[in-house]
C-alpha cells in the first residue's frame, strides 16, 4: 500500500485509514486525542487531533517493521540508509511541514514533533539525518525561498531524489554562529557569487562517504556588518570546487548519520540561488532553528 500523503485529499483521512489498521506494541502513555494534564511543569505528551493521533500510529507501525531492524546493523558499520531514507519521501515525512503543491505534506510543527520523537526511539542517528534534511534544508527553503526556488528544489528534496543539509558550522565557529569567515564575494555584474572558505560538522555532508550530499543551503559571509554581514546560498553537489573534506568518523554516537567537512574553492553561485536577501541570512536562520531545537529536543524525548 501506498502511504504517501495525497496532495489532492486531506491527510486527516490517509491516517484515518491507517491507524485502523495499526496494532501499538510499545508502552505509549499519552497517544489520547486530548490531554487532561493542567498542573504546571507536567510532561505533556499528547496528540492534538485525530490526525496527529493517526501519524504516530503510522509512524510506530514503520518504525517496528522497516527502522528497528536495520538501526544496529547500520550503525556499527557507519553507513547511512539512503534507501530506507527515502521511503520516509514515500510516506510524505521529508516535506512534513511543506505545502502540497512543492510536494510536501502541510502539517504542522507539533506533526514533526511526533515524526522525530518516533524515529529517534528506535534510530537517533537515521533521525538526526532526517532532522537536517527536512527541518534545516527543507523546511528552511520552503520558508525563506521564492516561488521558483521551491518550485525547483522541493520535489526532489520531499521525495527523497535529492538528501539535504545545512552548512553553518565551521572549524572556528559553531555555536557562534555571527563567527563565521566563509566568504561570498558578488561578481561585478552581479550574476554570482565567489564562495570560499569550509564548513565543518556538517550532518549529510556526505551519504555515500565518497563525495558531497546533494544539496545545501549555505550561510556565507558578504559584509563585513555584524548584523547583516550573512547571506544564505543554494549549493549543489557537483558545483565546481565544491568538494567533501574530512568524513567524521569513530563518533561518539549517532555514526549511521554521516557528518562531514565541506570545502569551498572559488564556487561560482548563480545570484538566482540566493535565499532571501542579501544580508538577510541571520533571520531566516535563528527564524528556522526554532523548529530545529523543537524537533532535537523531541529526539530527545524520543530516546
Amino acid at each position: 500500500r501506498s502511504l504517501k500523503f495525497a496532495a489532492t485529499s486531506p491527510p486527516t483521512t490517509m491516517f484515518r485509514s491507517i491507524a485502523t489498521k495499526v496494532i501499538r506494541t510499545r508502552v505509549q502513555p499519552a497517544v489520547r486525542l486530548q490531554s487532561t494534564a493542567t498542573s504546571i511543569g507536567e510532561l505533556q505528551l499528547f496528540n492534538p487531533t485525530e490526525e496527529h493521533a493517526s501519524l504516530r500510529a503510522m509512524l510506530r507501525d514503520f518504525v517496528e517493521k522497516e527502522v528497528d531492524p536495520q538501526a544496529l546493523k547500520h550503525n556499527r558499520e557507519e553507513k547511512f540508509n539512503v534507501d530506507l531514507f527515502r521511503k520516509l519521501g514515500d510516506l510524505g515525512l521529508l516535506g512534513i511541514t511543506v505545502e502540497p503543491e512543492f510536494g510536501g505534506s502541510g502539517m504542522d510543527a507539533v506533526a514533526a514533533v511526533i515524526a522525530h520523537e518516533e524515529l529517534a526511539a528506535s534510530d537517533p542517528a537515521f533521525c538526526l539525518s532526517y532532522l537536517a534534511h527536512s527541518m534545516l534544508f527543507v523546511n528552511n527553503l520552503a520558508r525563506n525561498g521564492t516561488v521558483e526556488q521551491k518550485a525547483k528544489y522541493l520535489p526532489g528534496a520531499c521525495s527523497g531524489e535529492k538528501i539535504g543539509g545545512m552548512g553553518m558550522s565551521e572549524p572556528g565557529a559553531g555555536t557562534d554562529v555571527m563567527g563565521m569567515t566563509t566568504s561570498a564575494t558578488k561578481s561585478a555584474d552581479g550574476s554570482h557569487y565567489i564562495i570560499n572558505g569550509a564548513k565543518m560538522w556538517i550532518t549529510n555532508g556526505t551519504v555515500t562517504g565518497k563525495e558531497t550530499g546533494d544539496i545545501f543551503l549555505v550561510y556565507a559571509r558578504t559584509s563585513n556588518d555584524p548584523r547583516k554581514g550573512l547571506t544564505s546560498f543554494i549549493v549543489e553537489k557537483g558545483m565546481p570546487g565544491f568538494t567533501l573534506g574530512q568524513k567524521i568518523e569513530d563518533k561518539c554516537g549517532m555514526r549511521a548519520s554521516m557528518t562531514a567537512e565541506l570545502v569551498f574553492d572559488n564556487v561560482k553561485v548563480p545570484a538566482a540561488n540566493v535565499v532571501g536577501e542579501e544580508g538577510g541570512a541571520t533571520l531566516c536562520m535563528m527564524r528556522n532553528l526554532e523548529i530545529e531545537r523543537i524537533t532535537l529536543a523531541a529526539m530527545s524525548l524520543g530516546i
